[in-house]
């Protein structure tokens, strides 16, 4: 599923939610670092580890998660 410049990709078999903002591509894959934003490590938001911008996010459990990452994040989650 794609929206403008956000790509999702979901992992059904895993309920893993992968998601690539347009900037994702800007940087070499050496330089991602998923940071781990609700305790569990199960959201984490994936950012260049250059210069701290947002690039996407990794969601484990998705389903399960969904309703916080529509609160947390609503431009991009619905």
């Amino acid at each position: 599923m794609t929206n403008g410049h956000i790509v999702y990709k979901y992992d059904a078999s895993s309920d893993v939610m992968h998601v690539f903002l347009d900037n994702y591509k800007d940087a070499e894959s050496n330089w991602y670092v998923a940071d781990d934003i609700n305790g569990d490590y199960r959201l984490n938001e994936v950012r260049d580890e250059r210069n701290e911008a947002l690039v996407g996010f990794l969601i484990l459990d998705y389903r399960r998660n969904k309703p916080e990452l529509v609160k947390r994040y609503p431009e991009y989650f619905f």
